[in-house]
C-alpha cells in the first residue's frame, strides 16, 4: 500500500490560482544582488544554430546538466545558489540562494537542474535544492527540499517554497546522496522526485503539498498525468503507472516488468525499456492514457535518456549513446538510428528545433534531427543547452565552468 498524503482542500485553491493571480498576492521576497531585465539580444539569431563562436563568455560554475538557457538569459544553478545572467554580456541579473543551508556533502551526486514552467502565462523557472533545517528546541535537525521560484523574464526571485515532511512521514534523509529533481509542472503544480522513489507534488503559489507518495518514482508529466514506476515488488518488478496530478489517484497501470527505465520524451509519450518474463529486453512507448505503442524486443541496453527538441522530434540514447535513435514526437514513428553502415553514433549533448548536438570521439558534430544526417562537422562546441542566440557548454579546460558561445551560423 502506497503511503500518500493528500490535501484535498488545497486542490480547490490550486485550480483558482491556476486561473490567474489576484491583487492580494504577496510581494516577492528580496534577493541577493540587484536584478535587472535582460538586454535585448544583439547577437544574430539562427534557428537552429549549427555553428558557434569558439571563444565564449564564462558564466560561472555548475554541472553541465544544471543550467537552463532562455533566449539570452542563463540560469546557472550551483551547489550554493543560482545565478541568473545575461549570457550575451555575462552581466549578472541576480544571485539567488535558498533560505536554509544547501546540502553539499556529496556534490557529485547532487543536482539542481532548472526547469521552465508556465503558470497562468507567466514563464517561471523552478530550481530544487536539498537543504538542512536546523534543530529547534526538542525538534531535531532534518532534511527538506527548497525550491527557488524565479521570474523567467527578469531573473527576480518570486518566492521560495520549502517542502518539509511531517514527523510521522519521515524526513527526506535520502536526498543527501541522490538528486532532487523537478520532473515537470502544469499551472502552479510542480512534480518533484526526491531520492530514489519519493514523489511529491507541490503548489508553488501557496507552498502547500498536494500529495506525497513514498513508493513511486515520477519520470514524466503528460498533460495532467504523472507517469512513473512503482516500488519493486518481491520479484523486483515495477509497474508503469499513471497518477492524477492534483490528488495522486491512480489512473492506470500499463505493465509490470523488471529492470524498467522510463524517460520523458515530449508531450505525447514516455519511452520505456525493460525485461520481459521471458528474459528478453523490450522497448515501448507509453502514452498519456496508459496504452502501449511500438513495443518490440531487442538488445536494448540500460541507461536510457531522451531529449525532446521542443519542435517535432525526440532523440534517445541507450548506454553510451549506442544506439542513438530519433522518433516523431507526436506519432512515435521511428525516424533513424545510429550506428548504421559506415556511420558512427555521436554522444548526444542536446537537441533543439530540428538539430541534434553531440560529439564523436571528442569532436563536436550537429545532426539533422529529422534525417539523422550530418548538418555540421565543425560546429565549434557541443552545447548542453541551446537557443537561437547560442549555446551553453562546459569549459574544456575546467569542466566545472559553464561558457556561453554565441551562435555563428
Amino acid at each position: 500500500m502506497r503511503a500518500r498524503l493528500q490535501a484535498v482542500a488545497v486542490i480547490v485553491a490550486l485550480v483558482a490560482t491556476s486561473a490567474g493571480c489576484g491583487d492580494d498576492d504577496p510581494p516577492p521576497p528580496a534577493s541577493t544582488g540587484a536584478p535587472a531585465p535582460a538586454t535585448t539580444p544583439s547577437t544574430p539569431a539562427f534557428d537552429p544554430p549549427t555553428r558557434f563562436r569558439p571563444t565564449g563568455i564564462a558564466l560561472g560554475q555548475a554541472r553541465p546538466g544544471d543550467v537552463l538557457l532562455r533566449g539570452t538569459t542563463a540560469f546557472v544553478a550551483g551547489d550554493a545558489g543560482t545565478t541568473v545572467l545575461d549570457a550575451g554580456t555575462g552581466r549578472r541579473l541576480s544571485v539567488l540562494t535558498p533560505k536554509q543551508t544547501p546540502i553539499t556533502r556529496d556534490p557529485a551526486a547532487a543536482g539542481h537542474r532548472p526547469v521552465l514552467i508556465d503558470p497562468s502565462g507567466r514563464p517561471t523557472v523552478v530550481v530544487p535544492y536539498a537543504v538542512e533545517i536546523p534543530a529547534s528546541g526538542t525538534v531535531a535537525s532534518r532534511q527538506a527540499v527548497e525550491l527557488l521560484v524565479i521570474d523567467a523574464t527578469d531573473g527576480r526571485l518570486t518566492t521560495t517554497v520549502t517542502v518539509d515532511a511531517k514527523p510521522a512521514e519521515g524526513d527526506f534523509s535520502l536526498v543527501a546522496a541522490d538528486p532532487v529533481r523537478v520532473v515537470g509542472g502544469r499551472g502552479t503544480a510542480v512534480v518533484l522526485g526526491i531520492g530514489k522513489q519519493v514523489t511529491v507534488v507541490v503548489d508553488v503559489s501557496t507552498g502547500n503539498t498536494l500529495w506525497r507518495d513514498d513508493e513511486f518514482t515520477a519520470s514524466a508529466l503528460l498533460g495532467d498525468t504523472v507517469v512513473g514506476l512503482t516500488a519493486p515488488d518481491t520479484r523486483y518488478r515495477r509497474s508503469v503507472t499513471g497518477l492524477a496530478l492534483l490528488d495522486g489517484a491512480e489512473r492506470w497501470s500499463a505493465l509490470s516488468v523488471a529492470d524498467a527505465e522510463l524517460a520523458a520524451a515530449g508531450p505525447s509519450f514516455v519511452v520505456a525499456v525493460g525485461r520481459q518474463n521471458d528474459g528478453r529486453r523490450f522497448y515501448a512507448l507509453v502514452k498519456k492514457d496508459g496504452t502501449l505503442a511500438n513495443r518490440t524486443t531487442g538488445e536494448y541496453r540500460v541507461g536510457l535518456r531522451c531529449s525532446y527538441d521542443e519542435a517535432a522530434v525526440t532523440v534517445c540514447a541507450l548506454g553510451n549513446s549506442e544506439p542513438l535513435f530519433a522518433l516523431d514526437s507526436t506519432s512515435g514513428d521511428d525516424l533513424w538510428q545510429l550506428p548504421a553502415t559506415g556511420r558512427r553514433a555521436p554522444r548526444m549533448t542536446a537537441a533543439w528545433h530540428g538539430a541534434v548536438y553531440g560529439t564523436v570521439n571528442g569532436a563536436a558534430v550537429v545532426l539533422d534531427a529529422r534525417t539523422g544526417l550530418d548538418r555540421s562537422v565543425s560546429p565549434g562546441v557541443a552545447p548542453v543547452a541551446v537557443t537561437a542566440y547560442g549555446g551553453l557548454a562546459a569549459d574544456p579546460s575546467d569542466g566545472d565552468t559553464v561558457v556561453f558561445h554565441p551562435a555563428a551560423g
